[in-house]
């Protein structure tokens, strides 16, 4: 996600530090905007509002600005939040949310290219500050703090000229299990004096304990309904603070919690909660090795006889024994991959956000051919006949020939960016965009067939992160809408919609393409016939992974059904019956798409940056040789 090298931004860091805001007569006040949302209808002329308040009536020390900067990074919506925020003359720390890190067309780079990081550490008085935010990267699910970020933090505390000094935390979300990995942040800071979490994501005041920490979550600065534009005034002495809410055009200030401030002791927490891999002890699932890469994985494993091969966010390819999970190479690029590797023949095919797709060599991991785009490369090479089809942020879909990338068409006719791999039926190429429309195109000339948007209005609905499946005249979507569709392959018409299920995103076929697998958001996976001219259910089982909204494709092997939930599991489910085989988990966050090797081995890749080898064998732990 950074685009400075570490070295630079710790340089960056330190400067802040240096640079501390000096305080007036011994009390600090700052302003805290949060969820700006720019490119809503009124988020922009509401951040115009809060921003001329604070310049010109509020004049706080610095102000805080909490995440969600955007309603989505496309366009030049985070461009525009920082031409405002610039205006008000006032120093100013930011971080992104969610709504930043998932729907991004920069591959989640614009915010660190334009504020020179998403994290930052400073001292005004006795107090430090440090913010970091909590993603989720580029996928839809819970919050995940990057390793890179509670290490940093880590070193911050550890290097404290005073163990004792007070300690706000700044982030979007809560600290609590909507962040997956919430527990190892949690861990570094509880021996350290923190006076209070701040975050926004949840749009109101609200005060919370998270685990003998105070939290404070500031409301949006957006109008909603009767409620005006307003924002967050703190202001802090030695030993109190107070949070007022500031109302611009009422030219009123309201007071809505008050704290003391001073020596947090948060012993008697020792009885922490932990995710639970106890089951992991009898599932009859052997974990025959696992690599960590040091770094985010967005994208699934690719396979080609003996070698596993990956691709992670800072910009590492890495080829690994398929037996053993040993390192055979690892190549570097410049950007972030968010793309799942595409292998055919000796070449890897890959995308980037530093704006180029690559061929690599499969047995040495050295550069074959690249070929530079306009805009960053988030999509999925899909390869066929020679032929390379990748999407990129900047909403062109393009061919390229596998041998040597060259441009054989580009179609530029989405107007939202492209994140998704393409599905191949018969002469037409088919995705989605985040422009609320399923596209297909002529595979040998690029051309629209026909563009399908019958789901429900509005671009976070869009088919983008959805695979789509065929099977004979059919594709088949599950959109953010939560309604399974049918639609016609050669004329892009609806054929049937189907809700009630609250399927989102996650979808497979059958390999003989006779049945349609989806997993809802609760709890449940069901399987359609394919064939049938109307919605007719297969079957339908609740499995009891809880509510999940994460998009996964659902690959089948030697009739099982694979999929994987937002916490670390992996399931397999029997294809013909749904009937759960076998579940294990292997992370603490979000599990991508899962690659099978065959029935009863798979090959993971999830957030933590770990690659999982799973071999099922019908047996617990305690009872193999």
């Amino acid at each position: 996600m950074r685009t400075l090298p570490s070295v630079i931004i710790s340089l960056l860091s330190l400067v802040l530090v240096a640079e501390a805001v000096t305080p007036r007569d011994n009390e600090i006040r700052f302003a805290w905007f949060t969820d700006t949302h720019i490119g809503t209808q009124t988020g922009a002329d509401d951040l115009r509002i809060v921003t001329s308040d604070a310049r010109d009536v509020t004049q706080p020390d610095f102000v805080l600005v909490s995440g969600d900067v955007s309603e989505m990074d496309i366009h030049d919506n985070l461009d525009l939040a920082k031409t405002i925020l610039d205006s008000m003359a006032i120093p100013y720390y930011i971080i992104p949310g969610n709504h930043d890190t998932k729907w991004s067309d920069s591959g989640a780079g614009r915010f660190t290219q334009l504020w020179g990081d998403d994290r930052f550490n400073f001292e005004v008085g006795e107090f430090r500050f440090i913010g970091i935010h909590q993603g989720p990267l580029m996928r839809m699910g819970d919050g995940y703090i990057d390793p890179d970020d509670i290490a940093w933090v880590d070193s911050i505390l550890q290097a404290l000229p005073d163990p004792s000094q007070k300690i706000f935390l700044v982030q979007h979300y809560p600290l609590d299990p909507a962040v997956d990995n919430w527990y190892a942040l949690r861990d570094i800071i509880h021996p350290f004096n923190m006076q209070a979490i701040l975050h926004g994501h949840g749009h109101r005041n609200r005060v919370s304990d998270y685990e003998g920490i105070p939290g404070i979550m500031s409301r949006s600065t957006l109008r909603r309904g009767e409620q005006p534009t307003g924002y967050t005034l703190a202001t802090l002495n030695a030993d109190s603070a107070r949070f007022e809410e500031r109302i611009p055009l009422a030219d009123s200030l309201f007071q809505w919690h008050s704290m003391a401030l001073g020596r947090r002791d948060h012993s008697g927490s020792e009885q922490r909660p932990y995710p639970d891999f106890s089951w992991n002890d009898s599932s009859g699932v052997e974990l025959l090795w696992q690599v960590e890469t040091g770094a985010i994985i967005t994208s699934a494993a690719a396979l080609s006889k003996d070698r596993v091969v990956v691709a992670n966010t800072k910009g590492q390819v890495i080829a690994l024994e398929q037996s053993t999970g040993k390192r055979l190479w690892v190549s570097h690029v410049e950007g972030a991959i968010h793309s799942t590797p595409a292998i055919q023949g000796k070449q890897i095919i890959v995308g980037s956000t530093d704006s180029t797709i690559r061929s690599l060599d499969l047995r040495t991991g050295k550069l074959r051919w690249e070929t530079t785009t306009t805009d960053p490369v988030l999509g999925s090479a899909l390869i066929s006949k020679g032929r390379v089809y990748i999407g990129s942020g900047d909403g062109i879909m393009r061919a390229l020939k596998l041998r040597n990338g060259k441009l054989i068409w580009e179609n530029n006719n989405p107007d939202g960016f492209i994140e998704s791999t393409p599905a191949l039926a018969g002469n037409q190429i088919i995705f989605g965009a985040w422009d609320e429309y399923l596209y297909a195109l002529d595979r040998n000339t690029g051309l629209e067939s026909w563009r399908w948007s019958r789901g429900k209005p509005g671009v976070l609905y869009s088919p983008a992160a959805c695979v789509p499946v065929v099977s004979g005249n059919k594709v088949f979507v599950v959109a953010p809408d939560r309604v399974m569709s049918a639609i016609d392959l050669k004329t892009g018409q609806t054929i049937w919609r189907k809700s009630g299920h609250q399927v989102r995103e996650s979808i497979g076929i059958s390999k003989d393409g006779s049945q349609i697998y989806a997993r809802t958001m609760n709890d449940s996976c069901l399987a359609v016939d394919a064939t049938a001219d109307s919605f007719k259910l297969n079957w339908i089982r609740h499995i009891g992974f809880g509510y999940d909204f994460a998009p996964n494709a659902m690959p089948e092997a030697d009739g099982q059904v694979f999929f994987s939930t937002k916490d670390g599991w992996v399931y397999c489910l029997s294809g013909k019956t749904g009937d759960l085989q076998w579940k294990y988990r292997i992370s603490d966050g979000l599990v991508n798409r899962i690659t099978p090797i065959s029935g009863d081995e798979v090959i993971c890749t999830a957030a933590d940056g770990k690659i999982s080898y799973l071999k099922f064998s019908d047996k617990p732990i305690s009872e193999r040789p």
